[in-house]
């Protein structure tokens, strides 16, 4: 019974993949490498059966856009103290691992590791631009992109566990041979929680400064499709209670909310499917992100079709750069509003302020 089960929510699952995939291809997918997929329905079947949802209430933190600079690097044991002695069993960290105008080497990368496992917990992080894509600026050393990024996964994504001093098990979608070099791409469940991590970075997400990055971008791209539609697919089958998803990139959210049709250029295709999937889910989606450096809780997104923001999606955008502070998030899902946020300042690291 339970295989037939699988196979028959499968089924349906694909038809709905196929529906949303074609209305959402045209016009918002470029065609010429093909159209982007859903999932692979042995990929899937593995992670219904591995990512299950357990009542539990927990806690956990999040940071992004922390080592930026001199300041930023004396500010940091400060903060990794503060969430090392806090509780929470584990950290995600939205990336931008260092300043824009700090080299891109690697002994950078080598810093930044040792750091990150330094947190006693697991500490899962996904890319920002800072580290791969704005490293052809001269002041980041002239390095190449798309060689930092593979540099990048074979530094912090070596396996299918978490960073830190204690690990998680994640899945990853370069199981899947169709996207085997998107380890960065990250599953994980706790309690009735679905969390993911997905490859969106600043910068216009890599799209518009030459031919092979815009190449880039387009696989990418192609593979978050996939991704997105998969982990939505996990979340909504296995019956989660909520979902958070963790990017870099802000798309374009200022403080007020905007149709996906306003966001940069080269944050739309993916942010559309983000859109798409929420409503289908219908249940509480967070996403976690940095760039912009500003503490902020809100309902970014105007439905493309109703007008009026979407409710059961939240973006939490975390303190950065020369905020060296963290955000606690609680998750209950038996209260009204499933996720709760606490900003944690860093004694040492509060600003100086005179009076005026």
């Amino acid at each position: 019974m339970k295989n037939s089960f699988l196979t028959g929510k499968l089924v349906a699952m694909n038809f709905r993949i196929l529906f949303a995939g074609l209305a959402l291809l045209a016009p918002n997918f470029c065609l010429a490498q093909g159209p982007a997929v859903g999932p692979d329905p042995a990929v899937l079947a593995r992670l219904l059966e591995r990512h299950r949802p357990q009542a539990m209430a927990f806690e956990f933190a999040a940071i992004g856009d922390q080592q930026y600079g001199p300041v930023g690097e004396r500010q940091w044991p400060a903060l990794q103290a503060s969430i090392n002695t806090s509780g929470v069993p584990f950290t995600i960290h939205v990336s931008d691992i260092k300043s824009g105008d700090t080299l891109c080497n690697n002994a950078m990368f080598t810093n930044r590791l040792e750091a990150f496992n330094n947190f006693e917990m697991p500490m899962m992080l996904t890319p920002g631009d800072n580290e791969w894509t704005d490293c052809h600026r001269e002041n980041n050393g002239s390095f190449d992109p798309i060689e930092r990024l593979d540099y990048l996964r074979n530094t912090f994504y070596r396996d299918n566990q978490s960073l830190g001093k204690r690990k998680m098990m994640v899945s990853r979608q370069s199981e899947d041979p169709r996207f085997n070099k998107y380890v960065e791409n990250q599953m994980w469940a706790v309690g009735d929680v679905l969390f993911a991590m997905v490859h969106i970075v600043g910068s216009n997400n890599n799209l518009g400064r030459n031919a092979a990055n815009d190449r880039e971008y387009r696989e990418r791209t192609d593979a978050n499709f996939n991704w997105l539609k998969t982990v939505y697919s996990v979340a909504r089958d296995n019956d989660f209670a909520g979902l958070v998803i963790m990017t870099q990139a802000n798309p374009g959210w200022s403080g007020t909310p905007v149709r996906v049709s306003a966001l940069l250029s080269g944050m739309q295709e993916s942010f559309f499917v983000i859109e798409d999937e929420t409503i289908v889910f219908g249940r509480p989606v967070l996403m976690i992100m940095g760039d912009s450096h500003v503490f902020r809780i809100d309902k970014p997104i105007v439905g493309s079709k109703a007008g009026q923001p979407i409710e059961n999606f939240t973006r939490l955008e975390v303190p950065g750069s020369n905020l060296a502070h963290w955000v606690r998030v609680r998750v209950d899902s038996r209260r009204r509003s499933m996720f709760a946020f606490e900003p944690e300042y860093v004694p040492a690291n509060k600003a100086a302020q005179r009076r005026p």
